[in-house]
């Protein structure tokens, strides 16, 4: 064997070595963790990591928020939403006009504005459409009706169910004595009564 085939033998010799001490550095070495360690990470928020339940979550808050009553956040003027979902024991009249403080009047616009729903029979969870209110806000408190001919009045809440006449008749004593409680009330259409809906009798 030659000079040169021994020299070229040991070249390609100390190239092994060479390659084999590299790779072990690198495997076990001071190049990376010794078996059995941990390597600490840099603390810092670009490292946080977030369930997908965490990302929902999250995007679920930072949307319109009902509130317990099933108001929603995106409101008209005056804190009216626009989409109002019914909730237990509530009444439309009473949402209008003691909640909201809008004309009655209103409620014949929320009911052309929701064609499909019984507003004499609301169910919780019924999704309610609600029109531009502003032309019905009430300019401040409306006084009360004067009782006709100086006589005294109170105030009565309908309940299910009643009718002018029936109402008439157990606290008027007649039937026949409905259009009193119109004169009472002007605007009160007959046959539009609400539950909840606060309206004025005459006392007997």
């Amino acid at each position: 064997m030659g000079t040169f085939e021994k020299l070229g033998i040991l070249v390609i010799v100390v190239i092994i070595v060479m390659i084999l001490a590299v790779a072990i550095y690198q495997w076990g070495g001071a190049g990376s963790p010794a078996s059995g360690t941990v390597m600490e990470l840099p603390a810092g928020p670009e490292l946080t990591v977030k369930t997908i339940d965490q990302l929902r979550e999250e995007h679920e808050n930072a949307g319109p928020k009902p509130s317990p009553t099933g108001e929603v956040a995106g409101t008209w003027p005056g804190g009216i939403p626009k989409r109002y979902t019914i909730a237990k024991d509530d009444k439309v009249w009473v949402i209008v006009v003691k909640r909201w403080g809008l004309k009655e009047s209103f409620i014949q616009e929320i009911e052309t504005a929701n064609p499909k729903i019984d507003f004499r029979r609301l169910r919780p969870g019924l999704d309610l459409v609600i029109p531009d209110p502003t032309r019905y806000m009430r300019s401040g408190a409306e006084p009360a009706p004067a009782s006709p001919k100086g006589g005294s009045m109170r105030r009565y809440e309908v309940q299910g169910g009643d009718t002018l006449e029936s109402i008439a008749y157990r606290h008027l004593g007649s039937k026949l004595r409905w259009p009193d409680i119109v004169s009472l009330n002007p605007g009160l259409e007959p046959k539009r009564l609400f539950e909840g809906q606060e309206i004025y009798l005459p006392v007997k």
